[in-house]
């Protein structure tokens, strides 16, 4: 009998002190990105549809469909106020575009966010001394996965004489 007070008291203490901390059991399940899952690590497929709140510690991994790559946090822990790591930075699913459009011989290209080339992302080219830029100076990532203009490419300049005019 006096061991189950004891008990009793304990899980009230426990109660108390996670209610003064704001701890919980764990984080409510989360919703994978747009054309992305949750990998969900030691849990089967009919856990993950039952369960409804991941422990303290717990890691989640997004994982994109077909070729898309996460943009954003890839992994995500249960924090023990409730919470998971990086609640203000999304992570998306989004098309990659080809990598040959972050090149250019005989010049130089700034991809704007740094990063994998994905849709938003914006190509500026500039060439070399001694050489013209043939072609627009920059590119932009579609949603589609494509850039909205052919890469461009740096033409020698005859009249080039190595001065500054």
């Amino acid at each position: 009998m006096a061991l189950s007070f004891l008990l009793f008291i304990l899980s009230v203490s426990a109660s108390l002190t996670a209610a003064l901390h704001n701890t919980t059991a764990g984080c409510n399940i989360i919703r994978p990105p747009r054309d992305g899952g949750i990998r969900y690590r030691g849990l089967t497929q009919e856990q993950i549809r039952s369960v409804q709140v991941l422990p303290v510690d717990y890691e989640i991994e997004y994982i994109c469909r077909g070729n898309r790559v996460i943009v954003g946090p890839k992994v995500r822990k249960c924090l023990p106020d409730g919470t998971w790591t990086d609640p203000s930075l999304k992570s998306l699913c989004l098309l990659p575009c080809p990598r040959v459009w972050t090149s250019l011989e005989n010049g130089r290209v700034t991809v704007v966010p740094s990063g994998p080339s994905v849709e938003g992302t914006m190509v500026h080219y500039s060439c070399l001394p001694g050489f013209i830029l043939m072609g627009r100076n920059s590119t932009h990532c579609t949603k589609a996965g494509r850039w909205d203009s052919p890469k461009p490419v740096c033409h020698y300049d005859r009249n080039y004489t190595g001065f500054i005019h």
